[in-house]
C-alpha cells in the first residue's frame, strides 16, 4: 500500500498492510538532530511517514523580537516550542465584536504552504490540513478568564464567537479541498488532566454544536475529519464520536485516558489515534521505554483502524533517540497480522492473530 492508501484506509477501518503514522507537528530541533538540514517536508520523506499535517498561513505584525500581532488582532509571544502562546487578545469589551474585521479566507497566501505539500505528496502521502473549529478562536479573541465568564453572563457573545468561528473555518476548509487536502483535523483542545476546562455541561451546550456543524460541512464533501484533543476526555468521548468524527486523537494516558478501553468503547465506529506518551516516555524515559509503550499501543489498539503518534506531538522536550526508536518499533511489529506473542514477549511468533479490520 501507499501511505496514503494505508492511512485512508485506517481511518475508515479497512484493512491495511501496516499500522500508519504521522504527527500534527515535530519540533525543529528533533527535525535538525536526525536529519541534519531538513525541513518538515524533509523529514517526512526520510522518516518515511504517512501523512504531513499542513497549517493555514497567516500574516504577522511584529511587535518585539518575541511578540506578534496576528490578522485576528491576537498579540502571540515565541516559546521554545514550535507553538506561540496567546499574550493578550482584541475584545476586552463584549461590544467590540462588532468591529472584528475577519481575515479573507480565500486569499491565496494563505495557502502557499498547503499548495507546497499538495505538489509534494499529491498521491502519494496524505495531506492533512489544520482547522480550528468552535472554541480556540474565541478563547483567543476574548481571553481565557473573560471567555469563561461569558458563559454564564454573556451567553450570545460565546455563541456569536463560535458561529464566527465555524463560518471562517468552514470557508478555509473548503478552499483547501479545492487546492488537493487530502483530509482533515481540528486542534482545538478543551480539556486539561482534570476534563473540558469550562465543564462538561458547558461545553456540550455551547461548542459541540459548532464542532458538529464543521464536521458535517466537511464530511457533506465526502472527507474524513479527525478530531484532535488531549487531556482528558474522558467525560466527553461518547459526544466527539457521537459528533460524527472519523478518529479520535490522541489518547492521553498522562491524563487518565487508557487507550485500550477507548479503543474496545468505540473501535467499531471511529479509528483511534495516539498512545504514546509524550512527558514520561518520549521526552523522560529511554529507547526501551519507547519501545515497551509503542508494543503495549499495538497490543492495546492495533487490531485495525489505529494510527500510532505520540500523545500529543513531538515537542523541544522530546529525545530525537526516542522519536527514532518509536518510528522503528512500529516498522518491525506494527506490520498485520499482527505478532501478538512478540509483542507481549519479545520472542519469535508461534501464532498470529489476524483481523479483517487489518
Amino acid at each position: 500500500m501507499t501511505p496514503l492508501e494505508r492511512v485512508l484506509a485506517a481511518l475508515q477501518c479497512q484493512p491495511v498492510d501496516r499500522v500508519p503514522t504521522f504527527e500534527w507537528l515535530i519540533d525543529r530541533r528533533v527535525i535538525e538532530a536526525l536529519f541534519p538540514g531538513a525541513d518538515l517536508f524533509g523529514f517526512v520523506e526520510n522518516a518515511d511517514l504517512d501523512a504531513v499535517a499542513v497549517y493555514e498561513d497567516s500574516r504577522k505584525q511584529w511587535k518585539t523580537g518575541q511578540t506578534y500581532v496576528d490578522e485576528w488582532g491576537i498579540t502571540w509571544a515565541v516559546t521554545a516550542e514550535e507553538y506561540p502562546t496567546s499574550v493578550d487578545f482584541p475584545l476586552r469589551r463584549p461590544e467590540q465584536l462588532a468591529d472584528v474585521e475577519l481575515p479573507d479566507p480565500d486569499a491565496e497566501w494563505r495557502y502557499e504552504s498547503l499548495r507546497s505539500a499538495v505538489k509534494r505528496f499529491k498521491g502519494k502521502r496524505a495531506v492533512i490540513f489544520r482547522l480550528r473549529d468552535a472554541y480556540s478562536l474565541p478563547r483567543y479573541l476574548r481571553g481565557m478568564e473573560n471567555l469563561m465568564m461569558d458563559l454564564v453572563l454573556n451567553p450570545g457573545l460565546v455563541r456569536a464567537l463560535v458561529e464566527l468561528s465555524v463560518g471562517y473555518y468552514t470557508r478555509v476548509a473548503h478552499r483547501a479541498m479545492e487546492l488537493g487536502a487530502d483530509l482533515f483535523f481540528s486542534s482545538d483542545d478543551y480539556c486539561d488532566n482534570r476534563g473540558p476546562v469550562m465543564g462538561a455541561r458547558r461545553w456540550r451546550e455551547f461548542f459541540l454544536p459548532g464542532l458538529r456543524q464543521l464536521v458535517a460541512s466537511v464530511k457533506k464533501e465526502g472527507y474524513l475529519f479527525i478530531k484532535h484533543c488531549d487531556g482528558n476526555i474522558n467525560p466527553i468521548a461518547d459526544d466527539l464520536v457521537d459528533a460524527g468524527i472519523d478518529c479520535l486523537d490522541p489518547i492521553d494516558s498522562e491524563a487518565g485516558v487508557d487507550l485500550g478501553a477507548i479503543k474496545a468503547k468505540y473501535g467499531a465506529r471511529v479509528a483511534i489515534k495516539g498512545g504514546v506518551p509524550v512527558g514520561s516516555v518520549l521526552s523522560s524515559g529511554t529507547a526501551g521505554d519507547t519501545l515497551a509503550a509503542v508494543k503495549r499501543c499495538l497490543l492495546d489498539a492495533g487490531g485495525g483502524g489505529y494510527v500510532l503518534s505520540s500523545s500529543s506531538d513531538i515537542t523541544a522536550s522530546v529525545k530525537p533517540a526516542n522519536y527514532l526508536a518509536m518510528l522503528t518499533c512500529l516498522r518491525e511489529y506494527g506490520w498485520y497480522p499482527l505478532d501478538v506473542e512478540r509483542l507481549r514477549e519479545g520472542k519469535g511468533s508461534k501464532e498470529q492473530v489476524r483481523s479483517h479490520q487489518g
